[in-house]
């Protein structure tokens, strides 16, 4: 898995993040969405990017998702 790799999101998280022990819903249903991985730093998460939902940016564990197309 790297950065450019074609993915497709399995899981549908409930939230975007946690701000001040407050959890801020996610916007958008990214489940069955093809992303972009566009960071990929920490080998638990990565940087996820859905161009069909206006650039939408959420950070997935590796098993929220399946590498369609490997980008080396």
């Amino acid at each position: 898995m790297a950065i450019g790799d074609l993915v497709l999101c399995t899981w549908q998280p409930s939230i975007r993040r946690v701000i001040n022990d407050v959890a801020e819903p996610i916007k958008y249903r990214i489940k069955g969405q093809c992303g972009i991985i566009t960071e990929a730093g920490d080998p638990y998460r990565v940087a996820v990017t859905f161009p069909g939902l206006n650039g939408y940016t959420h950070y997935l564990s590796t098993n929220a998702f399946e590498v369609l197309n490997a980008s080396r």
